[in-house]
């Protein structure tokens, strides 16, 4: 039978060492979560650039980028799609895209407008931002009128920004 001897420096050492074992586990779940936060931060910066409302608030376009992420979580090729597409945006070595001016990210959504990511989330963006009732008197959309007899009895004929005809009566 052998004895285990530990010397002070040993048990020094061997604490240490397991002291630091939560705070590398912590570091890495926290590059995760960093990781998480700058897709969302990127991706509502992306649509509050392809959808551009002064009354949309930033928390907004953040709740449909996150309603967008949690979608395509599911689907591990649209993810990897979706990130690829965010690192050419972020990959501009000026600052992180969320953090650019608008002027900037506009050129740079123009250089990615062809991207599939970029379609994806164009088309379903438009979907998540102009089906929230909030937006619609915004934009100007009084909503659906097939209960009120359609367009043909309701809207069609209210545009009172247009000047009157002069001859009819």
């Amino acid at each position: 039978m052998t004895s285990l001897s530990m010397t002070r420096r040993g048990a020094v050492r061997g604490i240490a060492l397991a002291a630091t074992i939560p705070f590398a586990c912590g570091r890495a779940i926290g590059a995760t979560v960093a990781a998480a936060d700058r897709r969302t931060a990127t991706t509502a910066a992306l649509l509050r650039t392809a959808f551009p409302h002064g009354r949309l608030t930033p928390d907004f376009y953040r709740g449909v980028a996150e309603t967008y992420l949690g979608e395509i979580a599911a689907k591990p090729a649209a993810v990897a799609e979706h990130d690829r597409g965010l690192a050419l945006l972020d990959g501009n070595h000026i600052a992180a895209f969320a953090d650019l001016p608008a002027v900037i990210r506009k050129g740079l959504v123009e250089k990615i407008d062809q991207e599939p990511f970029f379609k994806a989330i164009l088309w379903r963006g438009a979907e998540l931002i102009y089906r929230d009732r909030s937006v619609w008197k915004m934009v100007g959309y009084e909503g659906s009128s097939l209960e009120y007899g359609g367009y043909h009895d309701r809207g069609f004929d209210d545009i009172d920004w247009l000047p009157k005809a002069g001859g009819r009566a």
